[in-house]
């Protein structure tokens, strides 16, 4: 959880990556269908000729009520093998070093979050991206092998 992290201001509150994970911030109009997406998997593009499977982030954090954006800015998250893109819409982005965090940062855990960073600005929640992968692959898994068993497609 050391490190520079970029800050990302939705509504329902300021989250945080760390900036090792970042390979890169698209920004996109619409985004290509992803078929059989369901729940916070909104989306796929193509990252330096490779496939991103796009989340909804405020959704994934349980903000549904948001709506569509009319605009995308996907940050590319990319380690170990893993890679996702992740979807704030129109929200502003920041940056904060790792001097200005130093001994401000606590391990407290939510759903798909790893830690929290208590700024003078109030407290920012550290994204635990790989959680979120595995619960998008989760997904996209159970939704292929459902589509597998139907009835329909035989």
């Amino acid at each position: 959880m050391s490190g520079d992290k970029l800050v990302i201001d939705l509504d329902l509150g300021r989250y945080a990556v760390d900036t090792s994970a970042v390979a890169g911030v698209v920004e996109k109009e619409r985004l290509p269908f992803l078929p059989g997406g369901r729940g916070f998997a909104s989306g796929i593009i193509s990252f330096r000729n490779e496939p991103v499977t796009v989340i909804d982030l405020p959704a994934a954090l349980g903000d549904f009520g948001s709506g569509r954006p009319s605009s995308h800015k996907v940050i590319v998250l990319k380690d170990k093998g893993r890679i996702l893109g992740v979807d704030v819409g129109s929200s502003g982005v920041s940056f904060l070093w790792k001097e200005d965090i130093e001994g401000k940062v606590t391990t407290e855990k939510g759903l798909y979050t790893s830690g929290r960073i208590h700024a003078g600005t109030g407290p920012i929640d550290i994204i635990d991206w790989p959680a979120l992968y595995d619960e998008t692959l989760r997904m996209l898994s159970a939704e292929d092998h459902a589509a597998k068993e139907s009835p329909h497609s035989r």
